[in-house]
Parts: C-alpha cells; structure tokens; sequence
C-alpha cells in the first residue's frame, strides 16, 4: 500500500455549507438490494374503525366503473371540514377505484389507502385525453393555500394501465412486454402522446409515503410549480404483475421548488427512466433511497438508457445522503442542456451541496459526478447572478456560478467509467472551491473505459477526476483496483485533454495533514494531464502482434517509450521504440550500426555534416551513428533512393540524442526525399518542434507523406537543426516505411483473445491508453 500527498499553493476562503448527519458509507454489498413493498418508515395504513367524523370520510366502495364522481363528493365533503389545524381524511377501501378524470385534493386533504397491496387507484385509459399532461392524483392548483396547509397521500397503489389490467403485486423480473407503447397509444403509439396519465402532481406541503407507483405512462411524482416543503417517503416504483412504464422520470420536478425531501423510496430494476430529476430548485433532500437497475432490462427494451439515475440539474444547497444505487449514478450538473427559455434562459450551477454516505455500485458511466457550464448569448457568456433573481425579457441571461460543494464518504465501486469526476467548460461557472474527501474507490473503469469524454475534456479512467476551478481539495480518499484484473487506470486524474478548463491551486493534503491512498491502479497514483504526450495511433492487431505509428510528441513532453499492458499489467517496456521498426525497407545495417564492417554503408552526409559510427551508447544494442557539424545551422543525412509507388504513404522514423550538454534540446526532425520523373527532388520534413533531443535520453521523430503521381524514388532524410561547430549527434533505431505504422510487439505464449493497451510515456506520465484484442 502506498500513500501518497502533494501539496499545493494557499486555498481560496471556502464559504459555509450544511451539515448532515451521514457518516462513512457502508462497506461495497456483494448483491444488488433487495425490493419489498414492505414499509420502512412509514406506520401502518389507517383502519375503517380509526376512520371518524368529522376528521375522516370513508370514501364509496369502488364501483367497477368510473368512481370518479364518487371520490370528488367525498373530497368535498371533506374539504367543508378541512383547516390547517385539523385536515381531514378521505379514506379509501380495499379494491380498485377507477379513473376518468384527474382527482384533485384542495389543501387540508388526506387520501389514504387500506395498504399499498390493498388499495387502487387506476386510470381508465379510454379517457386518456383527460389525463394529457394530467396525473391521476393532483394538487387543486387553482386553490392554492397561504400558509401552513397540509396534504397526506398514502398506503395504496397508483397504477396507469400502460398495460391493460395488468400492475399486479406480484414480483417480476422482466416487464410483460418489455419495450412496447402503452396499451391507450395504439400500436404504432400515436393515438395517445407520451404525456397521458402521470401518477401524483403534489402540492404545498404534501407528504406521500407508503405509495406504490406502477405501469404509468408519465412522471410517477411530479414536483414543479414552485411548491414547498414537500416529503416523498417510503414508496414504492416497480413495473411488476405484466407492467410497463414510459421513460419519464419516476420523481421528476423541479421548477422553483424549496425544501423538498425525497426518501426512503425502493426502485426496483423493472423501472423506466431516472429515480430522480429535478431542474431548477433549492435546498432539496434526497437521502436514504435504494435504486436497483440493471442493463438487461434496458436490453430487453432494445435501449442504451440507463435507469435509475438522480440527476440534481441546476440545484443549489442541495443533500444527497446515505443512498444505495445499484447499476445508476448521481449526477450534480447545470441546466444548460436544455432550450434557454423559460425558467432555463438563466444558468444555475451546483453550489453549496452535499453528497455523502452514499453507495454506488456498477453505474454505467462516473458514479459521481458535478458538472458546471454555461452557454454563449451574441458570442458572451451569462452575467453573475444569484438565486432568486431572474433575468427580464430581452436581457443577457444570470449564470449563478457553483462550487463550494462537498463530495465525501462515500462508497463508489464498479464504476462503468471513472469512479468520482468534477469538470466543467467555462471556469466562470465554478467561483469557488469543492471537497472530495474520505471517499473510497474501487474497480472504476468496471465497463471496459480507458478514457471518457465528457463533452468538456477527455479523462482517463480513474478514481477521482477534476478538471475545474481553483482551491479544490482532495484529500483523505481511498483509492484501489482489484489485483485480478486491474482495470483503474490511475488515482487521481488532474486537468483533462482538450478541455477549455483545468484546475489550479488545488490541494491534495488535508487540514490536518490526511493524504489520498492509492493501491494497485494500473498507472500512478497521480496523473497529470499538463505532463503527458499525445496517445499512440493506428494501433491494430496481425495476428499475436501488435504495431502502432508514432505519437505525436508535444512541447517539453518528449516521448521516452511505449507500454504494453495486458490485464492492467505491463508485459512491454519499450524505450524509446521497438528492437526493429516493421517492415522496415532499411536493411539491418542501415537501422541499427551494430556491424563494425557495416559502418555508416547506405548514408549521405549533408551539408556540415560528418558521419562516424561510435560504440559505447546506442538506443537499441551497444553502436549508433554519429552526426558532427562542421559549422552553425544544422546537420543532416539522407539513406539510399528506394524506389517508389506512386500514391503509397511512406514514413521515416530517427531515435537520436545529443553527445554534450552544449549541444543538447536541437530539433530533431524526421523526412523525406522525394524524386519524381522529371528529377525534381521534394526534401520534406516534420514540423513538430517539439522533437528536441538532450543528453540523458533518446528522441524519437518521425514523418508520414504520401508519395506523388510521379514519384521514382523514396529516400529517408534526416536533420538535427540549430548546431554549432564541433557538436555531435548520435542517432540510431533509423526507419523506412511503406505506411505509417513503425513500433511493434509480440508477447510469447500470450493468452487468446487477450486485450491489450499500448500508451506512450514521457518522463512524467502516461498518455492515454488505445486498446487492441489480440485473437
């Protein structure tokens, strides 16, 4: 085990955030959840004997037909003795009650059930119409109430009928038709839209608990309209007993709302869509909750979604504590992406959250992540803004920037991808710092990624990413891979490629000296995107061996070699390149000057340029050539004229390193001498200035070209620019070929079918990893 710290510059001030009570997550379960519709919380339904006047009204037994007039007399009834300081009761009895119309609870109304296997409430589907964008259960939201009103909808089962008759109780673990249009839309679903008969639209201070939510085409709770102080509790989201559902999400809102409380609520693995979504609200809670998912249920509905997801977008102060999520993620990120109109013109970011305790096993894609942006208006990004104010018609859009958020003791194992990622596109969008602390991270990259794209920055799969914002602290994580079958590329990922942000004075010590643990990862405990090169390219597979072009090397990142890793663990060391280059159309002789009598046979000096073959150092074996210049400007030195075919790409490649420190970092420069048939002769070379050679390691250059209509004659041309006189070069590993592919590897007696990653390293780090199956 190794621990590692690194310390950085002076923190930006990080301002106060909440407090909860959630420790260290459990250790990682060996099984998915378990779903029951038994009760967590919630206390038993009520009775018919606890169902008094004037505090309760015991609804008609259901009819078989449309019990909709029949409940509204009851609700009325109860609405003339309703009051804040004593809601009255409609209670529902055993059976199914049916539904042509949406049943609308005014303030102070309860519904109760006699159990959630009890008690039904389902829609007639032949009247689909009036449930379009409807729900079967509803807030009376033209009456809304001032001040502290109450609603209780509980112990009984809301069922859509997406699949006629069926919802049943009874546990599954497929849908019935897995995939299908509800049954209302027609068999080519365009009798009913996709937004015909959600569940339960809540109101102001509305508490649901004990609620079973089934076979529903739309949001099975919807929570929008700014509403307050809303508890979702202790229910129950299935597709059992034959069931389907639409994709909308199963708690689904947003829309201005405060203080909601999502907890306690079971998702099983037949669901559709996310657990939970909110867009634009503040100081939600979603604690407690167990999702399970599973990928063959999407399969079955012939979909790439993922289920069961909680996306928090464009959520401020929010908690996300102590949740068990089986095969989903939690996501923190904008609401940037969707149509900037409406409530989403302006921009929220996530700020001043909490996600903690939770356990996150076998997400598809990060387990955890936060994510900030923004949008261009007439090319300018949105103007600082806060919550609560909006921007007026005609006016530039508010971003309210994000940060200060804390991601901590949490359990996140089997990630699809990387485990923990914080990235953005804008830096504007994050103002202050965020914590990453305490959490512990196994087996991340579970799915087979080596690198995500996250539309802002590409990561390489690892423990913990961050790419934006400055003062960020990471410190106190446990980080680790299975020794098996490592597939976490590295611990800590800082910065990412391509990315428009990156992270600065972060720390990656604690206030009180904790560090981050990091065992058994592929690659290191800490990787640097600002240190590595350019990834290998044309990596391919001829039967056991494996060849790749060069990669491209960028500036002080010199390429040192290549890795080969099978099964995360490293079966190649190639500095500076393979023992021969593919293919090669040099002899042996020409490639490498280990033959004395051989000397420096099949090369031309150039200009101010000596040739001499030394022994003592060489890139591969114990002799290279020598290239000493006789005046200032450069050296050069070109191979024998091969002959040539038209339209074939050719590629040189040079490994050469510098005699002297006087006379080290010159361009070294891969090329091509081109002939044609009229005797025009084409000098081409690299203009990668990166290439620039030193006295304790080799550099590798190399040139592609494609070869004219007219060419006769290929010759590989090489040139250390910027010498002095008296200074030498030694280059060997030299190269000539017909396409673009000049590292190669075999590994003896490797197993079949083997996956490989080849990376290209410089002195600091890795590159990112190109995959190849070796049958």
């Amino acid at each position: 085990m190794s621990k590692v710290s690194k310390a950085a510059v002076a923190l930006l001030p990080m301002l106060t955030v909440p407090l909860v009570a959630s420790g260290p997550a459990a250790a990682a379960a060996a099984s998915p959840p378990v779903y029951s519709l038994a009760a967590t919380v919630a206390p038993a339904p009520m009775t018919l004997a606890e169902c008094n006047a004037p505090s309760c009204v015991v609804a008609p037994a259901p009819t078989g037909g449309d019990d909709w007039a029949n409940l509204t007399d009851a609700v009325t009834v109860a609405t003339a003795r309703a009051t804040p300081a004593q809601p009255v009761t409609v209670l529902l009895d055993q059976g199914t009650y049916r539904l042509g119309k949406s049943l609308k609870l005014p303030p102070d109304v309860n519904l109760r059930g006699r159990g959630i296997t009890a008690t039904t409430v389902s829609m007639i589907t032949a009247n689909w119409a009036n449930f379009n964008y409807g729900f079967l259960i509803s807030w009376d939201f033209q009456h809304r109430a001032a001040g502290a009103s109450s609603n209780l909808v509980s112990d009984l089962t809301v069922n859509g009928n997406c699949r006629e008759g069926a919802g049943l109780p009874t546990p599954s673990d497929m849908p019935g038709r897995p995939g299908e249009f509800c049954d209302f839309r027609g068999a080519d679903g365009k009798l009913a839209p996709t937004n015909a008969g959600g569940g339960i639209s809540v109101g102001d201070n509305w508490t649901v608990r004990q609620v079973r939510f089934t076979n529903l085409e739309y949001f099975k709770i919807w929570a929008g309209d700014a509403v307050t102080n809303v508890r979702i509790t202790d229910n129950r989201f299935d597709n059992w007993g034959g069931a389907e559902s639409g994709d909308e999400d199963n708690v689904g809102g947003g829309s201005k709302n405060d203080g909601v409380i999502v907890e306690y609520n079971q998702f099983d693995r037949t669901i559709r869509g996310n657990s939970f979504d909110f867009t634009n609200a503040i100081r939600t809670t979603v604690r407690n909750n167990v999702v399970r998912s599973d990928g063959t249920i999407a399969a079955a509905r012939k979909e790439k979604s993922l289920y069961g997801n909680m996306y928090l977008e464009g959520i401020q102060q929010a908690v996300v504590a102590d949740n068990v999520l089986w095969g989903a993620q939690i996501t923190l990120k904008t609401n940037s992406g969707y149509a900037h109109s409406g409530e989403n013109k302006d921009i929220t970011n996530p700020r001043d959250s909490i996600v903690s305790g939770n356990r996150v096993s076998y997400s598809g894609e990060t387990g955890i992540s936060i994510n900030y942006d923004d949008y261009k208006e007439g090319g300018s990004l949105g103007r600082p803004g806060v919550w609560g104010v909006d921007s007026a018609a005609g006016e530039v859009h508010y971003v309210r920037a994000g940060g200060n958020n804390v991601i901590r003791d949490n359990v996140v194992e089997y990630s699809g991808r990387s485990g923990i990622l914080v990235y953005g596109t804008y830096a504007a969008a994050k103002t202050a710092g965020d914590v990453i602390s305490g959490n512990t991270v196994t087996n991340s990259g579970w799915g087979g990624s080596t690198v995500y794209d996250t539309g802002a920055g590409l990561f390489d799969t690892a423990g913990i990413g961050l790419s934006i914002g400055t003062g960020d602290q990471i410190y106190g994580n446990t980080i680790a891979d299975d020794p098996a079958k490592k597939t976490t590329w590295y611990g800590i990922d800082l910065g990412a490629r391509r990315a428009s942000t990156s992270p600065s004075a972060y720390s990656l010590t604690g206030p009180a000296g904790e560090v981050n643990t990091v065992t058994n990862v592929i690659g290191t405990a800490y990787h640097e995107q600002t240190k590595i090169s350019e990834p290998v390219t044309g990596l391919v597979a001829t039967g056991k061996t494996l060849t790749w072009d060069e990669a491209y090397a960028l500036e002080n990142r010199a390429i040192r070699g290549y890795r080969i890793y099978r099964d995360g663990n490293v079966v190649g060391d190639l500095s500076v390149g393979s023992v021969s280059v593919p293919g090669n159309l040099l002899t042996a002789d020409e490639s490498s000057f280990e033959n004395a009598a051989a000397g420096t046979t099949g090369w031309t000096a150039g200009n101010r340029t000596t040739l001499a073959r030394v022994t003592g150092n060489g890139s591969r074996g114990t002799a290279s050539m020598t290239l000493t210049s006789s005046g200032t400007g450069e050296v050069s030195v070109a191979g024998r004229k091969i002959n040539a075919t038209p339209g074939q790409v050719y590629t040189s490649v040079i490994s050469a390193r510098a005699m002297a420190a006087a006379g080290s970092g010159r361009q070294v420069r891969a090329g091509l001498k081109i002939t044609t048939a009229s005797g025009q002769v084409l000098n081409l070379a690299t203009n990668n200035r990166s290439t620039v050679d030193a006295t304790n390691s080799w550099i590798t250059s190399s040139y592609s070209y494609t070869a004219p209509a007219d060419a006769v004659s290929v010759q590989a041309w090489y040139l250390i620019e910027g010498t002095v006189a008296g200074e030498a070069h030694m280059v060997d590993r030299l190269g000539l070929v017909a396409g673009t592919r000049t590292e190669q590897f075999t590994e003896t007696g490797a197993p079949a079918n083997a996956v490989y990653h080849v990376v290209s390293y410089t002195a600091n780090d890795n590159s990112m990893p190109q995959s190849v199956i070796v049958p």
